[in-house]
């Protein structure tokens, strides 16, 4: 098939077009005035139509698509069930199926790899092709079992841990995060494929192990390790003391926080309560009325973070924020009573939180923060002494716990790592806020070295190769450590990934159809000897 690429729209080539059009009417205006009474007007009209056409198709420039004459090879796991390799080989009916036995007899140029649990031997024999092929991979995974699942491999102690992954559910059913028999969070799935996400404040410091249960089965075990906590110091900054922030001005104490409690008792007199030994504040709560004070301003911009709690007038107060603070909060009214229930015992403003760019908003409750130099966060939630009241301090905890993981500002000196990690499938480990950044990072009985970012000289990035399985110590003053797995379902699709980029890296783009074609067009002294054979035609023709 004859195709071309030229351009319509681009100005030259339109004045390309512009000027062939205008070579015709040359042409013909030359021909009519000179050689219309001609015995040979025949031939020269066919000389320089010639001419033209070539002239014209030079432009257009076309190419011709040849058959497709490279290899496709598709290669099938063992564990992907007869019926979905039928139907794979069905729809790429141009592809050999190659056992796996004998991949290293049978080079592609392109290789369809369904599934992902293969041997070591499998790769190998790949890598040796002397022209590695473009892959494909089209991972495979059985009804009811966990795919792409990731979460955070180490974090601080009151920080959220994450959990993403997708599944593929027969019908509704319950996931849900457990430790120690107690529920952190879940989420109900429906039938079909399901992206879904677990999060919870860690609660505990050092190695934490928790489970996965779909409908009560627990089907996969989560490790991670909790670095000790960064204790905060918090000040109040209200225009008359409350029973609600009096109460949690006390829980953050208990909490081993240090607190500074500033109220205004009447005109010029200020009331102050030190929870704790106080030092420079790292999160300020106040109302929405000291959104413009200088205060609120100056912590903002020195990078800590500021709570907004006890609306009473969302759309109102939420302008007054923006106007301040230049952030972009707003809020849409859902119900016409005073107040929603969060929980049975836990009530918010009839009002959802419309997210913007740079804005986050906690998974369970409606509290929303903004990414500025610092973090600021609005709380929708009433009152909630009354659980503590009532004897439910756990519930209480869990609410706070929640709202200070996501009003934390930035902490200095971050381990971050994905998990799970592989024993022999290679991961990377970041460094965050450290001054200076370390040079080496110790992973068990390794060292490797890190990277420094070329954006920010406090952060850095360590890849690695983990060898050992089980817990790793990092060597640090915290004792930080990162669990690695021997074995998972999900480690043969890891390592897929990582064996599909570590190769593609040096084979040409591939096809994202799977399919090479090749072109064929003219080359540039057969169109120049060509055009030169027409003009030299035109040019002699009258001498003859």
């Amino acid at each position: 098939m004859i195709r071309t690429d030229f351009n319509w729209t681009e100005p030259l080539n339109l004045m390309l077009v512009v000027a062939v059009l205008g070579l015709l009417l040359l042409q013909c205006g030359l021909l009519y005035a000179r050689h219309r009474h001609s015995g040979r007007f025949g031939i020269r009209a066919t000389l320089n139509a010639v001419l033209w056409l070539s002239v014209v198709v030079w432009m257009l420039d076309p190419y011709f698509k040849m058959g497709n004459t490279s290899k496709t090879g598709l290669l099938v796991a063992d564990n992907v069930p007869s019926v979905i390799a039928g139907h794979m080989r069905d729809s790429l009916a141009a592809a050999d199926m190659i056992p796996v036995d004998e991949i290293a007899d049978r080079p592609v140029d392109t290789l369809v790899i369904a599934g992902q649990e293969f041997d070591d031997a499998v790769f190998k024999s790949i890598r040796q092709f002397q022209n590695l092929p473009v892959l494909h991979w089209k991972p495979w995974f059985a009804q009811n079992t966990l795919s792409g699942l990731h979460w955070k491999g180490i974090l601080r102690k009151g920080e959220m841990q994450r959990i993403d992954g997708h599944i593929h559910a027969t019908g509704k059913k319950t996931l849900q995060i457990r430790y120690a028999g107690q529920t952190l969070d879940s989420v109900i799935l429906n039938a079909g494929r399901n992206n879904f996400r677990l999060t919870f404040p860690a609660f505990s410091e050092g190695r934490t192990t928790t489970t996965l249960h779909l409908d009560g089965e627990a089907i996969d075990t989560l490790r991670f390790f909790a670095q000790p906590e960064q204790k905060l110091t918090i000040r109040f900054l209200l225009d008359n003391p409350d029973f609600e922030t009096r109460n949690l001005a006390t829980w953050l104490g208990k909490q081993g926080h240090a607190v500074l409690y500033e109220s205004l008792l009447s005109k010029n007199i200020r009331t102050r309560l030190t929870i704790n030994r106080a030092a420079e504040p790292d999160l300020l709560v106040t109302t929405a009325s000291n959104a413009a004070d200088a205060t609120v301003k100056k912590a903002v911009n020195a990078g800590k973070s500021v709570l907004f709690i006890q609306l009473g007038d969302p759309a109102t107060e939420l302008r007054a924020i923006n106007n301040a603070l230049d952030t972009r909060f707003q809020a849409m009214k859902i119900a016409n009573e005073e107040s929603v229930a969060v929980s049975n015992s836990l009530t918010a403003l009839p009002f959802r939180f419309e997210l913007h760019s740079l804005q986050v908003r906690a998974p369970h409750y409606p509290v929303a923060t903004e990414e500025m130099t610092g973090k600021v966060a609005v709380s929708l939630l009433n009152e909630t002494f009354p659980m503590q009241l009532s004897g439910d301090s756990i519930a209480y905890g869990k609410i706070w716990n929640e709202i200070l993981a996501y009003v934390r500002p930035p902490q200095g000196g971050l381990i971050e790592c994905g998990a799970p990690v592989f024993q022999n499938v290679p991961a990377e480990m970041h460094l965050n806020n450290f001054l200076p950044v370390r040079q080496f990072l110790t992973i068990g009985q390794d060292t490797v070295s890190t990277t420094t970012s070329a954006l920010n000289d406090r952060s850095a990035v360590a890849h690695f190769l983990p060898v050992r399985s089980g817990w790793q110590s990092l060597h640090d003053s915290a004792g930080t450590e990162l669990y690695v797995q021997n074995y998972s379902a999900l480690r043969y699709a890891s390592r897929m990934q990582h064996f599909i980029q570590s190769t593609q890296k040096n084979t040409p783009n591939p096809n994202p159809k799977g399919e090479a074609v090749p072109t064929k067009k003219l080359p540039g002294w057969a169109w120049f000897s060509w055009l030169m054979l027409c003009l030299a035609a035109v040019w002699i023709e009258p001498k003859l």
